[in-house]
């Protein structure tokens, strides 16, 4: 099992019997929120203030309720940052108690998992039971969600609350970022950043999304994706020349609909690369590279019944490029670029204009000797200095990180090792 918290007091307090508590606003840093859920059974009212490094804070949960039941509390984080993991289990920075001289009707387990929540047993009648929140002088600016539920004890009816507050801490959280591989299976499992142990992108810990890919000769997500499932769909194309379009789903994990068949023809493109969003309206576009090494445009429609419109030619002699890497703002001016690299391994960034009638500058090059990769894959921005990575795996199944610089003569640092043994791949993205 996997702590979330730091061990610490492991009971919450009861400050006494109190009314309805009245608050308003959203949770902050120092600030306060009230979340309230009618049930038949009763109301529970949570106040949850924001905490600042090295501080403390007192949050409240008001149960009214006609019969007695059982009060529970968890705590993760909020959907705007990644889930903690194993990574986090002794970073969290965060304890969780009851205040200083309160009685103690509420337990906490031996120590404060990730599956397991705070329990309260109590009978009828209004109470309003306060906890301490306390934060290390270390602890990371995380969002937490609170969520705060009354079962009756007859079963019937019950309650619920959620809150959130915000940790000011002292260094950002990075987002933890999904990459999509494939095995010569046809089985397709997501990677993330934080969820391997021996390296940061551990085969051992992926995450199945389907065996059922194995039709495919070409697949391309068209921007990154983080760990709760948001960010570029998936497009692919099959070996009849058939471009299938694949939604991510939602629900705060990564996995996808049905795939929606896009249309045919589509077998005379040697490349079909996600562009993230090139054109600059919020959408993302596709490009793909013919036999005679014409670039084509196809702009995002955000409809995934129809997702891209009619395709118009932005460019020619692209056949020299033997890779593209879409989806990425390495530049740092909110715009996608791309990344080509030619057949003598020379490595060219192509900025994005956020122009659909001539989305790309001219090219400057910014490597050489990058032939020795044989996967050059978009990745998000794992550091959280607000700059992305860019991830090469090399002929012998080990795959680098190329952490982003934002600078655009030099856009990556030095390369550093986050897996092996991704040899076994057939496709990586």
């Amino acid at each position: 099992m996997r702590r979330i918290f730091s061990q610490g007091w492991r009971r919450l307090g009861v400050a006494g019997a109190a009314g309805t508590l009245l608050a308003a606003g959203l949770a902050g840093a120092g600030g306060a929120a009230a979340h309230a859920a009618e049930g038949t059974a009763g109301s529970v009212v949570l106040t949850t203030p924001g905490v600042a490094a090295g501080g403390q804070t007192t949050h409240t949960v008001t149960v009214d309720t006609a019969e007695g039941g059982v009060l529970t509390l968890g705590f993760a984080t909020a959907d705007d940052q990644r889930p903690w993991g194993s990574q986090d289990e002794w970073s969290i920075g965060l304890t969780v108690g009851a205040p200083d001289g309160a009685p103690q009707p509420c337990a906490y387990p031996g120590n404060l998992l990730l599956t397991e929540r705070v329990r309260c047993e109590l009978p009828a009648g209004t109470h309003t039971l306060a906890y301490r929140v306390a934060a290390s002088a270390s602890v990371p600016s995380w969002h937490v969600a609170v969520d705060a539920r009354f079962t009756p004890a007859s079963g019937t009816g019950g309650a619920t609350a959620a809150g959130r507050f915000d940790v000011a801490g002292v260094s950002a959280v990075p987002m933890d970022w999904e990459v999509l591989a494939r095995d010569r299976q046809g089985a397709v499992r997501a990677y993330s950043y934080y969820r391997g142990e021996g390296s940061p992108l551990d085969r051992e810990w992926g995450e199945s999304l389907g065996v059922d890919w194995g039709a495919y000769d070409r697949l391309t997500k068209l921007a990154p994706i983080d760990v709760r499932g948001r960010g570029g769909d998936v497009v692919t194309r099959d070996a009849s020349g058939v471009l299938w379009y694949h939604r991510l789903a939602g629900g705060g994990r990564t996995a996808f609909e049905a795939p929606t068949r896009v249309g045919s023809g589509w077998g005379v493109y040697r490349s079909i690369r996600g562009a993230g969003d090139l054109t600059g309206d919020g959408r993302h576009d596709l490009l793909a590279v013919d036999g005679s090494g014409v670039l084509w445009l196809y702009r995002g429609t955000g409809d995934p019944a129809r997702p891209f419109e009619a395709r118009r030619q932005a460019g020619t002699g692209w056949g020299v490029y033997t890779s593209l890497t879409g989806g990425l703002d390495i530049t740092g001016d909110r715009k996608a670029d791309l990344i080509a690299r030619d057949a003598a391994g020379g490595l060219w960034l192509y900025r994005g204009t956020g122009d659909a009638a001539a989305p790309l500058h001219a090219r400057a090059q910014i490597g050489t000797g990058w032939n020795i990769y044989d996967t050059l894959i978009a990745y998000g921005d794992v550091t959280a200095d607000g700059n992305p990575e860019l991830l090469a795996r090399d002929t012998a199944g080990v795959v680098w990180q190329y952490t982003g610089t934002g600078d655009a003569s030099a856009p990556f640092r030095a390369r550093v090792r986050v897996a092996s043994y991704w040899d076994g791949f057939d496709a990586v993205l």
